[in-house]
């Protein structure tokens, strides 16, 4: 069976989430004997950060072979930008614009791969193949985020044009509700994300000279809002010298990270907050940290919180960020505060100073990670293809 995963979104250099589940969906779907094409969209050449596995067939319909290399031009992206100071829903609709440049590579990419199912990973790309090029193969679409943050701002036609799918995944069984808020469909179906579980041990609940905060994701202040962790470990650096903050993640939001570097050397935090960038030896950042700190604003099944926890770090987070606050069970893995850095800085004041507290959550946390295991997520996704190509056929 011919299945292709689409995820019309930059790669080149880019370490999303979504591009590292589709690297990992692209591995298990292999190994479980699928023959697995990959689609994606940069106009630069080159590879993407999360690899394509061995194997399998890799395509950028930007560049693609015999065809003239697809270049969107400054003033598109320009006029996508003024556009989104008074519309998002505008800016969203000449993003797909934009996108539609690259069709013809699209099209190619469906007669050299012969799909019996796609996976589409982004609500364009779903639009792309169900609007723009009326493919009757069946498309299985997934939503990686909080539908109220996908949906609220989405164009109409990219609504319609997801409803046309086979099925529609969510990461989170309230998720479905909330998208029946937008959708008109049948056909939603919860799979969570893979929670990757690296060899390694926390050593949160040890004795230690040293000791970290840790938060991983894109650093950026509408989804992940690293200066509340800032603000908040503010109140508390003077107490705890022996403690410090590492923040991991893509540095692309250049006004942001300014901000943030004028926010850490405003609270005198030089020596003691560090932004890290990228990395892949995840293993190396999970063995030592302490504590994992995610003050996201919203989130669709957060990778690194996930795996943080599964190898046994307590974490503290918002309670009005959706999947966060269902993935962490106050004072069962972790602590959920209210809004605020006041409320953040008390819950990892009570973790830094109890160290048989930061051991006791750890274990809880690794515990309640464990239905998101590898193995049964791909299982599922397993049934959910082949049941879709069943009833295609």
């Amino acid at each position: 069976m011919n299945l292709l995963l689409v995820n019309l979104h930059k790669f080149v250099g880019y370490s999303g989430g979504i591009e590292h589940v589709l690297s990992r969906m692209a591995q298990a779907m292999k190994d479980r004997g699928y023959d697995v094409s990959v689609a994606m969209a940069d106009e630069r050449e080159g590879s993407p950060f999360y690899p394509v596995p061995e194997g399998v067939d890799f395509y950028n319909i930007f560049h693609m072979d015999g065809m003239a290399p697809v270049h969107t031009g400054a003033a598109d992206k320009i006029l996508r930008e003024a556009t989104r100071l008074f519309s998002k829903e505008g800016a969203r609709n000449r993003n797909y614009k934009i996108l539609r440049k690259a069709e013809k590579g699209m099209e190619r990419v469906l007669e050299l791969a012969k799909p019996d199912v796609i996976v589409s990973f982004r609500e364009p790309t779903g639009r792309l193949l169900l609007e723009g090029l009326h493919t009757d193969i069946p498309v299985i679409s997934m939503l990686h985020n909080d539908p109220d943050e996908i949906f609220l701002h989405s164009p109409l036609a990219e609504k319609k044009a997801l409803e046309r799918s086979a099925a529609i995944q969510v990461l989170m069984p309230s998720f479905i509700q909330k998208a029946e808020k937008y959708l008109d469909y049948g056909h939603f179906v919860y799979i969570p994300n893979a929670v990757n579980v690296p060899k390694v041990h926390s050593s949160a609940g040890e004795e230690k000279n040293h000791h970290l905060i840790t938060n991983v994701g894109r650093v950026t202040g509408r989804t992940k809002r690293q200066h509340l962790l800032v603000e908040a470990f503010s109140l508390v650096a003077s107490d705890f010298p022996d403690w410090e903050v590492n923040i991991w993640g893509d540095i692309y939001d250049k006004a942001y990270v300014a901000a943030l570097k004028k926010l850490i050397h405003s609270r005198h935090l030089e020596e003691r907050v560090h932004l890290k960038g990228t990395t892949r030896d995840m293993a190396s950042v999970w063995k030592d940290t302490d504590i994992f700190a995610f003050p996201s604003h919203h989130e669709g099944f957060p990778l690194a919180l996930s795996e943080a926890m599964a190898v046994g770090i307590p974490a503290v987070g918002y309670r009005s960020c959706s999947s966060v606050n269902e993935l962490i069970r106050d004072g069962e893995n972790g602590f959920l505060v209210e809004e605020g850095p006041e409320p953040f800085s008390r819950a990892l004041r009570t973790l830094m100073e109890d160290r048989e507290l930061r051991g006791r959550l750890g274990e809880g946390a690794r515990e309640s990670m464990k239905p998101f295991y590898p193995d049964a997520v791909w299982d599922s996704w397993d049934r959910l293809i082949r049941k879709t190509i069943d009833k295609g056929l």
